[in-house]
């Protein structure tokens, strides 16, 4: 259900309404327009009449009337407010500054007693608990059969844990022969281009299908992508970037790669050195 439009007030009338609107205006000693004036009161002085009024009051000297464009302002006259004495004034810094002191103590408890609420809030409920701890448990009997055989306290024999040493090795192993897969994959990459550009090679599926060549599978691709070869890794390399030269169509004779050199290239440095 929608819900209920609150009650308008009762409007008031002649003397009472100018009234309202004059003690409104001198307890909030601020300027207002007759509609903020008629919004403030709840309706009870309509904005018609709030208008009339306004300029009424003005007119008698209870009220001080500006003009802004089309809208007219209206702010209780200050002559007819008791002028504060200085010994006022000062105890009225006096409280403000107490005042607040105690509002940033307050905010600062505020923060505290919201993050201890939120603190509270992140933790599982106690129905929640049962379930919270048969997972734990699950975990660590998970963790503990792990760490059976290291103990000696499997069914099978105690296993040692690799040294530092073993550890480099296998890492250096994984290094080499990467590096190794990574360099024979350039190169086919590269022949095959230059096949394709010469016209020998159509279908590269069918080219490889007949050759016995099979692309990288699903467990060469996991590892590929996984933390051993991933860029910034303290095991993975950066991946070199792989690319391969085209040649003209209407010659038979193939470019040579970026990484194959040129004898006559060779020649002319050899020329310019002597």
């Amino acid at each position: 259900m929608p819900p209920k439009a609150a009650a308008k007030e009762k409007a008031v009338k002649g003397d009472e309404a100018e009234e309202l609107v004059l003690q409104y205006l001198k307890s909030t000693n601020r300027p207002y327009a007759s509609a903020d004036v008629s919004a403030n009161l709840k309706g009870k002085v309509p904005k018609p009449a709030a208008q009339k009024i306004l300029t009424t009051l003005a007119e008698k000297g209870s009220l001080t009337m500006k003009t802004y464009g089309k809208q007219t302002i209206f702010v209780y006259d200050q002559s007819h407010l008791t002028a504060l004495s200085k010994e006022d004034l000062a105890a009225l810094d006096i409280e403000i500054k107490q005042t607040s002191a105690d509002l940033e103590s307050t905010r600062k408890t505020l923060r505290s007693v919201q993050s201890d609420l939120s603190a509270q809030e992140s933790q599982p409920k106690t129905k929640d608990l049962e379930g919270e701890i048969a997972l734990v448990e699950a975990d660590n009997a998970s963790s503990l059969r792990v760490l059976l055989p290291l103990r000696g306290t499997g069914e099978g024999p105690k296993v040692e844990p690799m040294s530092a040493e073993e550890i480099k090795k296998v890492d250096a192993l994984f290094l080499k022969w990467r590096k190794e897969w990574i360099n024979r994959r350039k190169v086919y990459k590269e022949l095959l281009g230059l096949l394709q550009d010469a016209g020998q090679v159509r279908d590269k599926m069918i080219f490889e299908d007949e050759q016995g060549i099979s692309p990288d599978d699903e467990v060469a691709r996991e590892v590929e992508n996984g933390e051993f070869c991933q860029q910034g890794s303290a095991r993975g390399p950066i991946r070199p970037t792989m690319t391969v030269k085209k040649v003209n169509t209407d010659t038979s004779v193939a470019k040579r790669s970026s990484s194959t050199p040129d004898p006559a290239e060779g020649k002319k440095k050899k020329v310019k050195k002597a």
